[in-house]
């Protein structure tokens, strides 16, 4: 088994163009070691003010892995419906549905689950009159982290995806796992070592997708190789 000591960093840039959404996972247990090591890319993330509103809920037994991976199968097939693409349809999003579909088939052996959550707190456009209710975690406080954690991931050889399905079981998983209220969970990141190979990632050129000043022009970039 591939471990911390013995897998070379590959650099951050090369983390970067290469970091897959890797949803096809050994049930292999992942060591203590690249736990912490991931946690602590985690909370090196940007914070405003430094008020560090994110907590980490690591799964590893195998009760609360079946917990979680039993639910999330079965609201990732009754949200997919009848949307499957058909056997022989080799295109991109084809492959990427039935990765994952798969993910959702063998969630429960997914080695590790973290869950990202956030510290609720209402957004300043909301005035207070009208904060009724839990307010809703500070998305833009806790995805820095989020994003540190998956680069460390691959760092280490670690496969990882970003997955928002328990949004339809939480209330479950909050009273399960005995979240408090005043937290939100934001995402939920499944790791484990990667079947596949991470290789470099297909994206629409910068140009597309730039506007310089004012919307809508978009002069040619060249990219840095």
């Amino acid at each position: 088994m591939t471990t911390s000591q013995e897998f070379e960093d590959p650099g951050l840039f090369e983390c970067m163009y290469n970091m897959r959404a890797m949803r096809r996972l050994k049930p292999d247990p992942v060591p203590e070691a690249m736990i912490e090591k991931i946690l602590d890319a985690a909370v090196r993330a940007p914070s405003g003010q430094n008020t560090q509103r994110w907590a980490f809920l690591v799964v590893t037994a195998d009760e609360g892995r079946k917990f979680f991976g039993e639910r999330y199968r079965h609201w990732f097939r009754k949200l997919l419906g009848d949307r499957m693409p058909p056997d022989d349809d080799d295109s991109s999003p084809a492959r990427q549905a039935r990765a994952a579909l798969h993910l959702a088939d063998h969630m429960t052996e997914v080695p590790l689950l973290i869950m990202a959550l956030g510290k609720r707190d209402w957004p300043f456009r909301v005035p207070p009159e009208e904060r009724v209710g839990l307010a809703p975690p500070s998305y833009g406080s806790i995805f820095p982290a989020v994003q540190n954690l998956l680069l460390a991931c691959r760092g280490l050889g670690l496969g990882a995806s970003l997955t928002t399905v328990h949004q339809m079981f939480e209330g479950e998983l909050r009273e399960y796992f005995g979240i408090p209220d005043d937290y939100g969970i934001v995402a939920t990141i499944p790791i484990g070592f990667p079947m596949g190979r991470f290789g470099p990632v297909r994206r629409d050129p910068v140009s597309s997708k730039t506007h310089r000043d004012r919307w809508g022009n978009q002069p040619p970039m060249t990219t840095v190789d």
